[in-house]
């Protein structure tokens, strides 16, 4: 009876057992079911993210519709959400008509713009100043709209007075600038900025106008695609002149001109002041050369889009690193670059400069050349200067391509061409120091200049380079100009 009994419990205990390891493998059933429920493909949290969004699509979707409703709305009514013209309807695409007088005008979120009078907006450029807004005179130059407040429009400073880096950006190097006390800025218009919220750039840098005899679409020059130098040599008529025969030459902004190079700094802010100054009832801007404040405020905007552009800009100019095949015609100078090779003691480097223009598809970047099978260094005669000749065994040569303005989509940023690359351009920022480790003043006048050129690479002459070392008088191949507009 005993034995049984025992019996009796050790089967009770084994049917417990078995029970809890049922219920236990049901309860992991069901566990894996819920979790599966819960996390699972088709779970809830699967589905509520889903639902998240779905909704969230869904309100994108309402809102860019209210937008776009709100937006057609504001075209048809043509007014913008603070009551001001919106920019829309000051322009006609490509058409000439010109505005009777100054605007005050938005864009369809609210952000301001002065249109001045004897400009329009180019609407099929593009109507966000976020974007950049493009206006034209009558005669094709064009200007982008900078949004600047009072608080932007300030030159940026260095926490030293070497290479180092700027306190409001780290990514902007000094390059060839030392921060010298006596720098001044000569141009520039602050109460311009502060009275209208922003300025105009040359869409373009500065190109030669037809009128000018080292113009290649000056008629006398249209067969025979001049390339002109600073000097009266050789034939070459100097193109470091503000006018011929008596008559004020005018820059332009237009696409597809020869830059302005070999022009001195005093000469290009003659220039710049002659585009649109003195011209009475017909515009209500003055125009000069770009001075380094306004730079330095395009370059934060162009940073606002475009990652680490002041400090890496190989992507968005005409550089030596850049290796671009552009797949339509073009008007560009091919240069040789000649560098000394170590060890060698056969002269100083220098320039094989083109001696004429050239319609076509370049490859952009540094490229060595070789003998051109008749032991010359010069590469054609008739395509480059009776200069200086470079041995190949002395040196290193290599071409060096310098384009017309804004022929390469690429190198547009808010619709501004080549602010990165292409040629420097000369600034208003002017100082008396000593080019040494002294700052002992001198009777020279020394300029920066800004931005880089197709003798650079992105990364050491990028979009805010800026070089200290030159005199308000020196003229050379890469260094050009542009012109900013102020509203009166």
């Amino acid at each position: 009876m005993e034995e049984r009994k025992q019996m009796t419990e050790i089967n009770d205990k084994g049917i417990t057992l078995i029970a809890l390891v049922v219920t236990i493998i049901v309860l992991i059933i069901l566990a894996t079911v819920s979790i599966n429920m819960v996390v699972g493909e088709n779970g809830l949290i699967k589905k509520a993210e889903q639902a998240r969004d779905a909704y969230e699509e869904s309100s994108k979707k309402e809102v860019e519709g209210i937008n776009t409703m709100l937006e057609e709305m504001m075209k048809e009514t043509g007014v913008g959400p603070h009551g001001l013209p919106l920019v829309d309807t000051l322009g006609g695409g490509s058409s000439n008509v010109v505005l009777e007088s100054t605007v005050d005008a938005e864009d369809v979120n609210g952000n301001k713009i002065v249109v001045p009078r004897g400009f329009f907006v180019r609407t099929d450029l593009g109507t966000k100043v976020d974007n950049g807004i493009v206006i034209e005179d009558a005669d094709g130059n064009q200007f982008v709209w900078v949004p600047c407040t009072e608080g932007q429009y300030k030159k940026h400073k260095y926490n030293d007075d070497t290479q180092g880096k700027d306190d409001r950006n780290e990514n902007w190097g000094t390059f060839y600038y030392t921060d010298w006390s006596d720098w001044k800025e000569e141009g520039g218009n602050a109460e311009s900025v502060k009275n209208n919220g922003g300025f105009y750039v040359g869409r373009y840098e500065a190109g030669v106008p037809d009128n000018a005899s080292f113009s290649i679409n000056n008629e006398s020059n249209k067969n025979t695609m001049p390339y002109y130098i600073d000097t009266n040599s050789n034939g070459n008529k100097s193109k470091n002149v503000t006018e011929e025969n008596g008559i004020k030459l005018k820059p332009v902004s237009k696409q597809g001109m020869q830059a302005w190079n070999y022009i001195s700094q005093e000469n290009a802010v003659t220039l710049s002041s002659n585009m649109y100054n003195g011209i009475e009832g017909s515009y209500d801007v003055t125009s000069s050369l770009i001075d380094g404040i306004a730079w330095d405020r395009i370059v934060d905007w162009l940073g606002e889009s475009y990652t680490n552009i002041a400090s890496e800009s190989s992507d968005y100019g005409n550089y030596g690193n850049n290796t671009i095949e552009l797949e339509e015609n073009v008007l560009y100078a091919q240069h040789i670059a000649a560098t000394l090779k170590p060890g060698q003691t056969g002269g100083a480097s220098g320039w094989v400069l083109a001696n004429r223009y050239k319609i076509g598809q370049p490859k952009l970047g540094a490229e060595e050349l070789k003998e051109d099978g008749e032991g010359s260094t010069k590469y054609n005669s008739a395509d480059y200067t009776n200069g200086t000749s470079y041995s190949i065994t002395t040196h290193t040569l290599e071409k060096r391509i310098e384009l017309a303005t804004g022929v390469v989509e690429q190198f547009k940023l808010k619709n501004i061409y080549d602010m990165a690359g292409n040629i420097h351009e000369w600034t208003t920022e002017t100082g008396h120091h000593s080019t040494t480790e002294t700052s002992t003043a001198t009777s020279t006048k020394y300029v920066v200049l800004r931005g880089g050129c197709f003798d650079n690479k992105g990364f050491n002459g990028p979009v805010s380079y800026r070089n200290g070392f030159n005199k308000t008088t020196s003229v050379g191949i890469s260094v050009g100009f542009r012109v900013v507009l102020y509203v009166d």
